[in-house]
C-alpha cells in the first residue's frame, strides 16, 4: 500500500512530468507538417487546464472526535507513539489541537486577536446568555474563586492580567518545547505546561484560537494533520462548534466511542451530520477501551462460574451491536423504504469499525503481559487502525481525488492525441486522391448535417419535456414541503416545552429562547426527505439521459451508414461511432459529478436556512419577556413564551420552505442546463473529428507532393516517446495497492469469507516446451457446502460447445467444474474508485455464452444493495447466456432479511422465466465460504468480493452501473483444459 507521503510525492512527480510534456507540445504548436502543431496545441491546452483545476492540497486532515471519557487523548498519544496529550479525567481538550510533523516536539498556542476578543466581549455585555457569547461567559465563571478538592476556597484568576498577557493586536502566540532528553519527566513537564491552555477547568482556554503541536511521529510524516477536538456533547456550545467547523473540512474522521457504551444523542447527531454532508465514507468508528469491557466479561463469567468467551467473540458481538445502532440512528428519522433511505442505509452499512485499546497497545510496546489480544500481532489494534487510516487517506482523501483526476485526465488526453496522430499516419499512407477524399467528406458533412438537425430537434423536444416534468415534480412536492415543515416544528416543540417549564427568574436572566443548534437539528431531521425530492429530480433527468442515449445511438448508426455508403473509412480514418460514444461517456460522467455535487450542496446548506433578518426578528420577540413583572409573572411569561414560539414557528416555517423551494428550483434549472448542453457537446466532438479529417486529407496530399511521410512518422514517434514516462506514472498512480483495503467485518475480509490470495494466481507454464500455452492455476477448491439431504435428480447433460468438457452423471455438476477448471482465461482487476465497470465488462458475454446451468455462490446477498446487485447481475446473465437454470447458493440470514430475500428472489424468478425462460432457484447453507460463478460449459469465475464490488451509488450512478465507483476487487476466470475459449483468446 502506498503511504500518504508516496501518493503526494507521486502526484508532484507526475505533475512535473505533465508540465514538461505540456511545454514540449506547446513548443510544437507552430509545426505545420500534417497539421500536427494544431493537435499539439489542443492537447497542451487540455493539460494546462487539468493542472490548473486539480490543485494539490497541502496536507491530509484527520479529525479525532468523540464524547467525554471516550479515551481520545490516550488514543491520540498511541497514534503518536508519545504521551503528548493530557489524559486526566477532566475535559482536557477544550481547544482544537492540531498535530503536524516536525523534527522536534514543539507546541504553539495561538490566542484570539484583540478585535475578535472585544467583539465577543461586547456581545456578552449586551446579552450575557447569547449563544455566541458563551466563551466569555465561561471566562468569567472560571475566573471566580472556587473550592478545591479539599473543600478549601481558592483565589480566583486575575482575568485582566491574563488579557493583558495574551490578548494583543493582530493576535499573539507562545511556544512550549519538549526537552530533548527522552525522559518521562520531560514529557510530563510538557503536558503540564500545555494543559494550562487546554483544560476546560481554567479560563486560559477561552482565549485560545488554536494549538499546533509539531512531532516527529511517523504517522504525521507525509503531510498528515491529526486534529484533536473538544468532546461531543460538551456543555459549552462554543467548544462543540469548534469541533463541527473542523469536521467540515477534513479527509478522514476517527469517531471514538467507548466499548460497551451506546450512542447518546450528541453522537447520533454527529453521525447524521456526516451522512447529510456526504462525508460518512471518510469515517472510521473507533471502539476504545476494549480491555475494560473484556475484563468485566471475565469477572462476570467468574462470578457466574461460566466459561468466558474469547475476545474475538466479544468483539464480534459488539460489532453486531454497533452496526445495529448505526442503522437505528437513521431508523429513528424514518422507516421509509424510499431510494434516499436505502442509499443512506447502504452508506451507514459501509462504515468501517475498528477496535482498540490504548492500554493493551502500551503494555505490548513495553513488553508487558497483556490481558488479551485484539489481533495476535497487534494486541491493542492500533497498528491495524493506522493501516486502515492510511489506506483511506490514499484512496478517499482530497489528495487521492486529485491524484486520480490528474492521472486519469493526463492519460486520457495523451492517448487521445496519440490516436489522432495515428490517424494522420494512416491517412498519409492510404489517401491517394485528395479531390476524391474531400468530395466524400463534403458529402458526409451534408448528409450527416441533416441527420444532426433531426437529432437536435428530437433532443430539443426531450429537453422541453424534461423541463415540464421537473415543473410537475415541483407541484407534486408541495405536500412534501408541508411534511418537512411539520418535522421541523417537532424539533421546535422540544425547545418550547423546555422553556415553558423554566422558572420566571431564569427567563428574566435570559436563559431561554436561544434554540441552540436548532438549524442543525432541523437539517439532520429533514435531510432524507429533502434528498428524496432531489433524487426524484435526478430520476427524471436519468429518463432524459436514456432517451438522449437512444437518439445518440441513432445518430451514430446513421453516421456509420453514411460513412460506409461513401466508403469513407476505406482510405481515411474516420470513426464517428466511437467519437459519439466517447462524447456520451464524457457527458454522463460530467453530469454525474455535477449532480452529486449539487445534491450535496443543498443538503450541506440545510443548516443555514435562517437568514439575518429572521434572526433579528426572533431576537426582538425574545426581549418581551424581560419586561413582565408583578403578580402572575410566571403565567404571563409562559403566555409570552408560547406566543414567541408561535411567531417563531411561522418565521422558521416560511424561511425553511422558501429555502427549499429556491434550492429545488435551482437544482431543476441546473438539470435543464445540463440537458441543453448534451447535444451541443456531442456535435462539437463530431465537428472536431471532421476538422481532423480535413487536416488529414491535406496532410496526405502535402506529404505525397513534398515527401513528408517519413518526417511525419519520425515526428509522431518522437512525440509518443515523450509521453511514455507520463503514461507509466499515471497508470502506477491509478493502481493503488490495497492489501489492507477491507475492514474487519466487511464481507471481503471477515474470517469466514474467502478473498483472493497468491494461491489462486496463475502458476508458471508447465514446461519450457509448453511455454506458449495458457498458464495453469491451482484448482479452486470445490464449495464445501453439502448438497441437500434429498437432492433433485441431475438433468441429463446438455449438448456442449466445441472444446467443452463432458460432465459425468455422478456427483454435483458444479463441483466437477470447480475441480477441473484450472486454466486461467483472464484476470480482471478493478481499481479502487474506478468507474466504467458495468456487469458486461466484469462478466464478459463471451465467457457466459453456451452455459445451460449456472450456479452463483455468494454468502452475502441479504442487504438491500446486495439484492439490488443480484437482480442486475441475473438480468445481465439472462441476456448474455440465455441459460435454462440459475441457482443461487447463499448463507442463512435473520428472519426479516430472509423474508425480504425470498420476496426479491421470487419476483426475479417470475421476471426471468417470463422474459427469458430462465428457471431461478435459491438455496441456503451455513457453510458457504468461497464466492464463485460456476457454469456447466466448463467456465468458472472466482469472485473476490462476490457481487459486492460497487460502492454506494449516488446521482445518475443509481441508474447506470458504468457510472458507479468500484472497490478494489479481483475476478479470476478459469476454464477446463482445451476449452474453445482458449483458442479464441489466443487468436
Amino acid at each position: 500500500m502506498k503511504s500518504p507521503r508516496q501518493v503526494r510525492s507521486d502526484i508532484r512527480t507526475l505533475a512535473h512530468h505533465i508540465d514538461h510534456v505540456r511545454e514540449a507540445l506547446l513548443r510544437r504548436a507552430d509545426v505545420e507538417i500534417a497539421q500536427v502543431g494544431k493537435e499539439c496545441k489542443r492537447t497542451s491546452d487540455a493539460l494546462a487546464k487539468l493542472l490548473d483545476e486539480q490543485k494539490l492540497p497541502e496536507n491530509y486532515k484527520v479529525a479525532v472526535v468523540g464524547r467525554f471519557k471516550a479515551g481520545k487523548s490516550s488514543f491520540v498519544n498511541e497514534l503518536l507513539d508519545a504521551r503528548l496529550a493530557s489524559e486526566d479525567t477532566n475535559p482536557e481538550t477544550a481547544a482544537v489541537t492540531t498535530f503536524r510533523h516536525g523534527d522536534e516536539v514543539k507546541a504553539t498556542i495561538r490566542f484570539l486577536a484583540r478585535d475578535e476578543w472585544t467583539k465577543i466581549q461586547s456581545l456578552y455585555q449586551q446579552d450575557p446568555r447569547h449563544i455566541d457569547a458563551h466563551r466569555v461567559l465561561k471566562w468569567h465563571e472560571l475566573g471566580k474563586p472556587r473550592k478545591n478538592k479539599d473543600g478549601e476556597m481558592e483565589e480566583g484568576y486575575d482575568l485582566q492580567a491574563l488579557e493583558r498577557e495574551y490578548i494583543r493586536d493582530g493576535g499573539f502566540s507562545i511556544e512550549i518545547r519538549l526537552a530533548n532528553d527522552g525522559t518521562k519527566k520531560a514529557e510530563a513537564d510538557f503536558r503540564r505546561r500545555l494543559k494550562e491552555f487546554t483544560t476546560g477547568t481554567k479560563p486560559h482556554h477561552c482565549m485560545v484560537l488554536g494549538i499546533e503541536i509539531e512531532s516527529p511521529a511517523p504517522i504525521l510524516d507525509g503531510g498528515v494533520l491529526l486534529i484533536d477536538t473538544p468532546g461531543l456533547g460538551d456543555t459549552e456550545r462554543y467548544r462543540v462548534e469548534l469541533t463541527e467547523k473542523v469536521v467540515d473540512d477534513v479527509d478522514a474522521v476517527l469517531f471514538l466511542t467507548r466499548s460497551g457504551a451506546s450512542y447518546d444523542q450528541a453522537e447520533k447527531d454527529f453521525l447524521l451530520s456526516l451522512l447529510r454532508k456526504g462525508t460518512v465514507k471518510q469515517l472510521i468508528v473507533v471502539v476504545t477501551q476494549v480491555d475494560v469491557t473484556y475484563q468485566q466479561h471475565l469477572d462476570n463469567a467468574e462470578a457466574n462460574d461460566d466459561d468466558p468467551d474469547p475476545v474475538a467473540r466479544r468483539i464480534d458481538l459488539e460489532r453486531q451491536r454497533l452496526t445495529k445502532e448505526l442503522a437505528d440512528t437513521l431508523a429513528e428519522l424514518s422507516q421509509d423504504d424510499s431510494p434516499a433511505m436505502r442509499r443512506y442505509r447502504e452508506q451507514l452499512g459501509d462504515v468501517q469499525i475498528a477496535f482498540t485499546s490504548a492500554k493493551l497497545h502500551r503494555d505490548w510496546k513495553a513488553g508487558k503481559p497483556t490481558l488479551c489480544a485484539i489481533q495476535s500481532d497487534d494486541p491493542g489494534g492500533v497498528e491495524q487502525l493506522k493501516s486502515q487510516l492510511l489506506y483511506m487517506l490514499s484512496t478517499e482523501s482530497r489528495l487521492a481525488m486529485v491524484a486520480q483526476g490528474i492521472a486519469a485526465g493526463a492519460r486520457s488526453a495523451l492517448l487521445e492525441l496519440q490516436s489522432v496522430l495515428d490517424a494522420k499516419l494512416l491517412a498519409i499512407r492510404d489517401v491517394k486522391d485528395r479531390e476524391v477524399a474531400e468530395q466524400k467528406l463534403r458529402s458526409f458533412r451534408g448528409e450527416f448535417g441533416q441527420a444532426s438537425q433531426r437529432f437536435e430537434g428530437a433532443v430539443t423536444e426531450q429537453v422541453t419535456l424534461l423541463g415540464q416534468r421537473l415543473d410537475e415534480r415541483a407541484r407534486q412536492h408541495r405536500s412534501s414541503l408541508e411534511t418537512i415543515a411539520l418535522l421541523a416544528e417537532r424539533e421546535l416543540v422540544a425547545f418550547e416545552l423546555n422553556d415553558v417549564a423554566r422558572h420566571w427568574r431564569t427567563r428574566r436572566s435570559g436563559y431561554w429562547g436561544h434554540m441552540a443548534d436548532f438549524q442543525t437539528r432541523v437539517a439532520n431531521r429533514i435531510f432524507p426527505k429533502v434528498q428524496e425530492m432531489l433524487s426524484e429530480y435526478t430520476d427524471t433527468f436519468a429518463e432524459f439521459a436514456r432517451g438522449f442515449e437512444t437518439h445518440l445511438d441513432r445518430l451514430s448508426a446513421e453516421g456509420a451508414r453514411i460513412a460506409q455508403s461513401l466508403e469513407l473509412g476505406t482510405s481515411l480514418p474516420f470513426d464517428v461511432t466511437s467519437k459519439l460514444k466517447d462524447s456520451l461517456e464524457k457527458s454522463l460522467a460530467r453530469a454525474q459529478e455535477l449532480i452529486v455535487a449539487k445534491e450535496l450542496e443543498v443538503n450541506k446548506l440545510l443548516s443555514d436556512f435562517v437568514d439575518d433578518e429572521v434572526s433579528e426578528r426572533i431576537d426582538q420577540a425574545r426581549e418581551k419577556v424581560s419586561d413582565i413583572w408583578g403578580a402572575g409573572t410566571t403565567v404571563k411569561q409562559s403566555g409570552e413564551v408560547q406566543a414567541f414560539y408561535r411567531e417563531v414557528k411561522a418565521l422558521l416555517t416560511e424561511a425553511l420552505q422558501t429555502y427549499l423551494k429556491d434550492s429545488i428550483q435551482a437544482f431543476g434549472a441546473f438539470l435543464v442546463t445540463e440537458a441543453q448542453a448534451a447535444p451541443r457537446d456531442a456535435l462539437a466532438e463530431v465537428n472536431i473529428l471532421l476538422e481532423q479529417a480535413d487536416d488529414n486529407i491535406r496532410a496526405a496530399a502535402t506529404a505525397l507532393v513534398a515527401g513528408q511521410k517519413q518526417a511525419t512518422e519520425d515526428l509522431v514517434a518522437t512525440i509518443k516517446s515523450e509521453h511514455d514516462e507520463v503514461l507509466t506514472r499515471a497508470s502506477s498512480l491509478l493502481a493503488v495497492d490495497d492489501a489492507t483495503a477491507g475492514h474487519p467485518g466487511s464481507p471481503a475480509t471477515s474470517s469466514d469469507a474467502s478473498t483472493p490470495t497468491a494461491s489462486t494466481a496463475p502458476a508458471r507454464a508447465k514446461s519450457e516446451q509448453d511455454a506458449s500455452a495458457p498458464a495453469v492455476a491451482a484448482a479452486p477448491a470445490p464449495s464445501s457446502a453439502p448438497e441437500p439431504q434429498q437432492p433433485a435428480p441431475t438433468p441429463a447433460p446438455a449438448p456442449q460447445p466445441e472444446g467443452a468438457f463432458e460432465l459425468s452423471g455422478d456427483g454435483d455438476w458444479a463441483e466437477q467444474v470447480q475441480t477441473v477448471a484450472q486454466v486461467t482465461l483472464e484476470r480482471i482487476r478493478l481499481g479502487n474508485g474506478e468507474k466504467s465497470w458495468p456487469y458486461d465488462r466484469v462478466f464478459p458475454a463471451r465467457y457466459l455464452k453456451g452455459a445451460v446451468r449456472i450456479r452463483l455462490i455468494d454468502g452475502y446477498l441479504a442487504d438491500p444493495h446486495q439484492l439490488r446487485n443480484l437482480g442486475e447481475f441475473l438480468l445481465h446473465l439472462a441476456e448474455s447466456a440465455r441459460p435454462k437454470e440459475v441457482e443461487v447458493l447463499t448463507k442463512f440470514a435473520d428472519v426479516d432479511a430472509t423474508a425480504k430475500q425470498d420476496r426479491v428472489v421470487d419476483n426475479l424468478a417470475k421476471e426471468l422465466f417470463r422474459d427469458y425462460g430462465v428457471t431461478l432457484s435459491l438455496r441456503r447453507d451455513a457453510d458457504v465460504h468461497d464466492r464463485f460463478l460456476v457454469m456447466d460449459h466448463g467456465v468458472l469465475f472466482k469472485l473476490g468480493r462476490g457481487l459486492d464490488f460497487y460502492k454506494p451509488a449516488t446521482g445518475l450512478a443509481r441508474h447506470r452501473p458504468d457510472l458507479r465507483e468500484v472497490r478494489k476487487s479481483e475476478v479470476d476466470v478459469f476454464c477446463v483444459q482445451g476449452h474453445a475459449l482458449l483458442k479464441a483468446n489466443t487468436a
